[in-house]
């Protein structure tokens, strides 16, 4: 396979219950076929992630939202050589050389899904009123001009597809909402799939495999929802957030 190449851009798994959005690069490192798709091989960003409950060593793959560490885990180490998780073969989507949208430039922001998944984002800038108009599959949020809603080290939000349509069907079912950020680094959890629609009080952290967080009460969580709190506390500068 061709060397993986390391890109300004987004990417997302296909199918998982949890996800990473809030990031602290905005590079990812994989195979590419075209600027968007469904068919990226990305690969993967393992960090320790405390013991299983057998006292073996484990890892959280972020890349992919996975543990690593159970014995064909390692014997694949010991036949590759290379510490890569169950799901390092998986397709992933991604869009390369995102537009990174600074929200302190613009004023009457709307962001939305579309019927056909795109997300609609419109704003109009602060300097001349010029109105920005994009229609894309995911879109970057950056998080420095947005001092305090997330952790430090983060520098920009990704609102992917799996997140969007997951904060979507939250809301119209109407489900308890929060953003319950990780015990031990800070990062905000994301609920989807499934668990997008059934509220709990244990999070597992997409960021570092945290799996011990627990909300002061029931909630499906997702950054999005405190990206929609700003908005309400900013209504002439961000008018709608889904």
């Amino acid at each position: 396979m061709a060397t993986p190449l390391t890109l300004p851009g987004i990417c997302w798994p296909l199918q998982a219950s949890t996800g990473h959005l809030a990031m602290t690069t905005q590079h990812i490192t994989g195979h590419f076929r075209a600027g968007a798709g469904l068919d990226a091989i990305v690969l993967c960003d393992v960090q320790p992630a405390g013991k299983f409950r057998n006292g073996a060593a484990r890892h959280w793959c972020r890349t992919h939202q996975c543990y690593w560490g159970t014995r064909a885990d390692v014997d694949g180490l010991q036949a590759t050589r290379q510490l890569r998780c169950r799901q390092h073969a998986s397709p992933m989507g991604y869009v390369l050389y995102p537009e990174l949208f600074d929200t302190s430039q613009f004023h009457a922001i709307t962001v939305r899904q579309a019927a056909t998944g795109l997300l609609q984002l419109r704003a109009r800038a602060d300097a001349g009123g010029a109105l920005l108009s994009r229609d894309v599959p995911a879109l970057a949020i950056d998080c420095r001009t947005l001092p305090g809603l997330f952790h430090p080290d983060i520098v920009q939000l990704n609102i992917t597809p799996p997140a969007a349509h997951a904060f979507a069907a939250a809301l119209q079912a109407g489900v308890p909402l929060g953003c319950s950020d990780c015990a031990r680094c800070g990062h905000p959890h994301l609920d989807l799939g499934d668990f997008a629609l059934a509220p709990h009080r244990r999070h597992t952290c997409g960021h570092c495999g945290h799996d011990a967080t627990h909300s002061p009460g029931a909630i499906v969580s997702t950054p999005l929802w405190r990206l929609r709190e700003y908005a309400r506390r900013a209504p002439a500068r961000i008018a709608q957030c889904f």
